[in-house]
């Protein structure tokens, strides 16, 4: 098979296949609350009670105004939160995917874009809240809230090449799974989630050339300000169009290798 073969087999996935991970994200979601009363709404509980705690210490550890910082915060918490679900998750993909990649011959997308999808309906549980609470502050628009979805699309056109390569990368290399988790751990300290960028004067060097912020930016802004953020959209689009080109090069040149090292 060669690259250009591979690449619309792989591409094929988010068409012709959308119905075999769509499914899977599905039954993945229902089997882990099955039997629950309120099911995957304890997502939504449990952002509510989680935002709403963290708000109110932290507001008033930093000297903020509740009615500012909470909307900033639980923007930032919720977003981040799918962020790293799903890099984390993605990241492991393959290898949870073991036994069906040992058997059955499906595109690799298609256990990365099952991943992707799954995390997606969890974050939406999320988002839900953000609506009322942005609506009772003032800050949500119309146009606010469908840039912002633009925004979310932006995040996962970006993310979704990224998990691939790194689900290629820990099938090799088991090590990177932790390493991954430690990162994560640490960039969330010099990401502004709970903080504003302005308050980390004389590092500015780092919300520059934090990833993250710009992913959190294209959502966050237009919810919270009304307005799209040119700047960030342009820096999460190429970088996620590095990202596509890497990652159909990582899966086409170990395609053979992979079930061997799972």
């Amino acid at each position: 098979m060669n690259l250009i073969d591979f690449f619309l087999r792989e591409l094929n996935v988010f068409f012709g296949g959308r119905y075999t991970w769509s499914l899977l994200s599905l039954q993945d979601v229902k089997s882990r609350y099955r039997r629950s009363v309120i099911g995957p709404f304890w997502i939504t509980l449990t952002s509510i009670f989680f935002v709403a705690g963290l708000g109110t210490v932290y507001s008033r550890l930093l000297g903020l105004n509740l009615q500012e910082y909470l909307p900033y915060l639980a923007t930032g918490i919720i977003v981040w939160t799918f962020i790293t679900s799903l890099i984390s998750e993605g990241a492991n993909s393959l290898i949870s995917a073991a036994g069906i990649i040992k058997q059955i011959n499906l595109p690799y997308m298609t256990h990365v874009v099952r991943i992707v999808f799954r995390n997606f309906i969890v974050f939406l549980h999320s988002w839900v809240i953000l609506i009322p609470l942005l609506m009772w502050y003032g800050y949500l628009t119309v146009y606010g809230f469908f840039v912002s979805i633009f925004g979310v699309m932006l995040v996962l056109f970006s993310l979704t090449p990224l998990v691939t390569l790194l689900a290629v990368l820990c099938a090799r290399y088991r090590d990177v799974v932790p390493m991954i988790a430690s990162g994560l751990q640490l960039l969330f300290f010099v990401t502004p989630v709970m903080w504003h960028a302005e308050q980390l004067s004389g590092l500015e060097v780092v919300i520059k050339y934090n990833i993250f912020n710009y992913f959190i930016d294209v959502v966050r802004e237009p919810m919270l300000k009304g307005y799209f953020p040119l700047n960030s959209a342009e820096i999460v689009f190429f970088f996620g169009a590095v990202c596509w080109v890497a990652a159909f090069l990582a899966v086409f040149v170990n395609r053979k290798k992979i079930p061997y090292w799972l």
